[in-house]
């Protein structure tokens, strides 16, 4: 057998090691060629941190063996992050959105937080950061970054300008922190209306762009920040 479609069907069948479903069911199967060397197959992974690729290699290769009679197959990845409509009201272009809370301070939310961006960009990921802890930021600290976001100015599809700013960055990891706008030591008494103001202004008029991830940062406990991300934005999951 060495029509693509009959092949591509073939490998459809195979059962995906994490989710124990067949890669048709999960449309993962792309393009399947015929090589000067033998059979290139196309898997369209949901993640860049998909954890099993060598095992599916594996079982791709073990399926296809005998319908290319012996002849070499290659596996062959890309990644399209899947996730949730997250624009809520703001418009957001963001797959996922998900945020790391903590119940009292002090047990590393901010390292998690930080260690989980870095970590998904790393592996390709269009990633953001989002400095929620108006009252204690600390990220700009933790990747040693100092800096004020540059103000520009965007022209809507309809003529209107909008006033927008510039997320900094970290070898293209994007980062937004009230640690930006105020002197280091520097308290920040703020309450329900103010609280509420700069979150939504962070999500909103941040030129975030597309994004596989957005990390949020949240302060200690619940209160302001959570009831103003809970009614902005939807959530893709969270870490606590």
């Amino acid at each position: 057998m060495t029509n693509p479609e009959e092949l591509r069907q073939l490998a459809g069948q195979v059962a995906e090691p994490v989710l124990g479903q067949s890669l048709d069911s999960l449309r993962m199967v792309g393009d399947v060629t015929e090589t000067p060397s033998g059979i290139s197959v196309a898997i369209e992974l949901p993640t860049h941190a998909y954890p099993a690729c060598d095992q599916l290699t594996s079982l791709i290769q073990e399926k296809l063996e005998s319908a290319v009679g012996g002849r070499p197959v290659e596996v062959t990845w890309s990644a399209k992050v899947q996730g949730k409509d997250t624009g809520g009201r703001i418009g957001l272009t963001v797959h996922n959105v998900i945020a790391v809370g903590s119940g009292k301070g002090g047990v590393g939310k901010s390292t998690v937080a930080t260690a989980l961006a870095c970590g998904l960009h790393s592996l390709g990921s269009s990633v953001g950061l989002m400095d929620a802890d108006v009252y204690g930021p600390s990220i700009p600290h933790m990747l040693g970054i100092k800096g004020t976001p540059e103000p520009i100015r965007q022209t809507t599809e309809d003529g209107r300008t909008l006033a927008r700013m510039a997320p900094l960055e970290v070898d293209g990891l994007k980062l937004m922190s009230m640690g930006f706008f105020v002197e280091e030591g520097q308290s920040v008494p703020w309450r329900g209306p103010m609280v509420h103001k700069a979150l939504t202004q962070f999500l909103r008029d941040t030129t975030w762009g597309e994004l596989d991830y957005l990390i949020i940062d949240l302060p200690p406990g619940t209160g302001d920040v959570s009831l103003t991300l809970a009614q902005q934005i939807g959530l893709a999951g969270a870490v606590i």
